[in-house]
C-alpha cells in the first residue's frame, strides 16, 4: 500500500517513509500487545540462553526483544541485531546503552547474512519473514550461522486470520475475502513456520500461537486501533487490490468507525511461533 496515511500498512521501506518517528512509536505499541508479550515469553523459555552465548536477531527493528534477552547472556555474551532499516537501528543503538552484554546493530539482508557459518548459539526473528521476497532463504541463512545444537525461534503473523466484527456481514465478508490470498508478500507465513524449519533440517520443533484482540477504540480520539493500521488505510488497500469499489470506500470506513463509537468494534489477528534446533551432528548448515 502506498498511502499518505501515517497509519498505513507496512514496513517494507521504512527509511523512505516521511513518518519514521511515527513508525517507531507504532512498533513500540505493537511490542506491548498481549499476544506479543505471550509469544516472547514462550520464546525466552525455548531459547534457554546461557551466560557467554551469542544471539542473532534477524530483523531486529528497535532491538527491544533482543535487548531484553541480553540479560540472559551475561557480560560475556553478545547480541547482534540486523535490520534493513538504518532508522530503526539508530533507535536500537540509543536503547542499547544499558544492555547486560556487548551489542552490535547493523544494516543487513536477512536472505544473505554476512555472519560466518556456525557462529551463533541462537537466532531469533520476529514479524520479519512476512516482508521478505524469499522467507525460506532467510531461514536457511539463519540455520547456516547456527552452531550444532543451536536454537532458532521464529514469530510471525498470519494475515489470513485477520477478522473485523462490527455487526455488519458485508464488512466482515469483505475483510475475510481480502486477506484470504497472498498478494505481493508472504503474508500467511505465520502458519508455515513449522514446515519451514523442518524443511531446513531442524529438529526438536515446537509450535504455539497467540491471538491479539482489539475491542476498545475511539476513532475520534486516535485514527487507528493501538499499534495498528487505520481503517482508511485498509480501505485504500482493498481498492488498490480491486476488492472494493472506490465509491464504497467511504461507506466501509464510516461503518467501522460508527460501530467503534458505539462500542461494537472487535478485531482479531493471530501470530504463530516456532522453536527448533540444529542437529548436533550438523556443521551449522542445512541438512
Amino acid at each position: 500500500m502506498r498511502s499518505e496515511d501515517p497509519h498505513g500498512l507496512g514496513y517494507k521501506r521504512v527509511d523512505d517513509d516521511r513518518n519514521v518517528p511515527f513508525l517507531v512509536a507504532t512498533m513500540d505499541a505493537t511490542s506491548r500487545w498481549d499476544a506479543i508479550r505471550e509469544l516472547r515469553g514462550w520464546e525466552r523459555g525455548r531459547l534457554d540462553l546461557s551466560a557467554g552465548e551469542r544471539l542473532l536477531d534477524v530483523g531486529c527493528g528497535l532491538g527491544d526483544a533482543a535487548l531484553a534477552l541480553a540479560a540472559d547472556l551475561g557480560a560475556t555474551g553478545e547480541v547482534v541485531g540486523i535490520d534493513a532499516s538504518e532508522a530503526m537501528l539508530v533507535a536500537a543503538r540509543e536503547r542499547a546503552g544499558t544492555a547486560a552484554c556487548p551489542v552490535r546493530f547493523s544494516v543487513g539482508d536477512a536472505m544473505a547474512l554476512v555472519e560466518p557459518d556456525g557462529s551463533f548459539d541462537a537466532v531469533r526473528s520476529e514479524r520479519t519473514l512476512q516482508w521478505l521476497a524469499d522467507p525460506e532463504a532467510a531461514v536457511v541463512e539463519m540455520v547456516r550461522v547456527l552452531r550444532p545444537g543451536g536454537r532458532v525461534t521464529l514469530i510471525d503473523t498470519d494475515w489470513s486470520t485477520l477478522g473485523i466484527d462490527v455487526d455488519d456481514r458485508e464488512v466482515a465478508a469483505l475483510v475475510r475475502e481480502a486477506v484470504r490470498s497472498e498478494r505481493d508478500r508472504p503474508s500467511h507465513v505465520g502458519r508455515r513456520l513449522g514446515a519451514m524449519v523442518r524443511e531446513a533440517g531442524l529438529d526438536h520443533v515446537a509450535e504455539t500461537a497467540a491471538t491479539h484482540v482489539w475491542t476498545r477504540w475511539d476513532p475520534d480520539d486516535v485514527p487507528a486501533p493501538d499499534g495498528c493500521f487505520s481503517m482508511r488505510s485498509l480501505a485504500d488497500d482493498l481498492v488498490e487490490a480491486g476488492q472494493l469499489d472506490p465509491a464504497g470506500a467511504d461507506r466501509f470506513v464510516a461503518t467501522i468507525h460508527g460501530a467503534a463509537r458505539q462500542g461494537r468494534f472487535s478485531m482479531t489477528l493471530t501470530m504463530f511461533a516456532v522453536s527448533a534446533s540444529v542437529p548436533t551432528t550438523s556443521t551449522g548448515g542445512t541438512t
